[in-house]
């Protein structure tokens, strides 16, 4: 008779948990081993590094708005004078005095708006400004004449005696500008990204003053003075280039000059007495007001 031998419950559960422990380990070996495979089957992967950011491209378009500092000069001009003095007293009672013109530079100061287009590599726009200015043109001269004035004397007298008389006469016609503005188109080019080079151009105006002042002066105490001034606002036109830079997003700087023609202006100067022969004579002057700008403006983008 064989004996049997009766397998207990923990001795069921004791072999059960070693099964389950031994298939398990063996599983994960199988999966591991499967996965290396099938990675090295699979071909390498390739690495790539993100693009880096890049600002993006400097635009000139948009409004902007600065100021400006310079100088300005006269070119000249043409500077006429007259007079109705020979066909008053007639040509030998006339004293001629030689003249010479002279300009004066002056500082310029202001400020501007504008906007600007850009298409492509070609920039549009439209600026306006308003200055200050110290611009002054000249013409004057002095001369010294002497005379011998001679009388009859009656009885015991003499006759006739003459007497030296000195005068001493004085002329200057002075054309002057305190302000002017611009209104001007401008069309540009971008060689480089934040460098425009311009042309301008378009409406100038400004305030231009004219004076006259003709005097003579007598050893014998007699004295004349003809005087005549006036003062408005001429319009005329204006052209001109630059450059401008960019150093930052909003700032700008450009280095300019303008051509500004405001047309011809004159004034009469006119006898200061009573006296009826000397109070028809009249002595005039006029000027055409052309002068130069040179100027730097610092700007800033809106």
């Amino acid at each position: 008779m064989h004996n049997l031998r009766l397998i207990g419950f923990s001795e069921c559960k004791g072999m059960g948990m070693r099964g389950f422990a031994i298939a398990g380990a063996g599983l994960a070996l199988f999966v591991g081993f499967a996965s290396g495979a099938w990675a090295a089957d699979l071909p390498e992967r390739s690495w790539t590094k993100a693009p880096p950011l890049v600002a993006p491209a400097f635009n000139w378009s948009g409004f902007y708005a600065g100021v400006n500092v310079g100088g300005g000069w006269y070119d000249g001009g043409n500077v006429t004078t007259s007079s109705n003095v020979i066909s008053i007293v007639g040509s030998d009672n006339v004293v001629r005095v030689p003249v010479s013109d002279s300009n004066q530079a002056g500082v310029t100061a202001g400020g501007l708006v504008g906007y600007n287009y850009q298409i492509d590599k070609v920039v549009l726009g439209v600026e306006a400004d308003f200055n200050s200015a110290d611009l002054k043109s000249s013409r004057s001269g002095s001369t010294t004449a002497v005379f011998d004035v001679g009388g009859f004397h009656g009885r015991g007298g003499g006759g006739l005696r003459f007497t030296t008389v000195t005068g001493n006469y004085d002329f200057q016609s002075t054309s002057k500008i305190d302000w002017f503005g611009t209104v001007r188109g401008r069309i540009g080019f971008v060689p480089a990204e934040r460098l425009l080079i311009y042309a301008t151009g378009g409406l100038a105006y400004g305030e231009v003053k004219t004076n006259i002042a003709n005097s003579s002066a007598f050893s014998t105490g007699l004295s004349r003075l003809w005087l005549g001034d006036s003062s408005d606002v001429r319009v005329g036109w204006t052209a001109g280039g630059g450059l401008e830079y960019a150093f930052t997003n909003n700032w700008t700087l450009r280095g300019e000059y303008l051509y500004v023609d405001l047309g011809t202006s004159g004034t009469t100067a006119t006898f200061q007495g009573t006296d009826p022969l000397q109070s028809q004579i009249r002595y005039n002057t006029s000027r055409d007001n052309r002068f130069s700008v040179a100027r730097a403006a610092l700007s800033y983008r809106f």
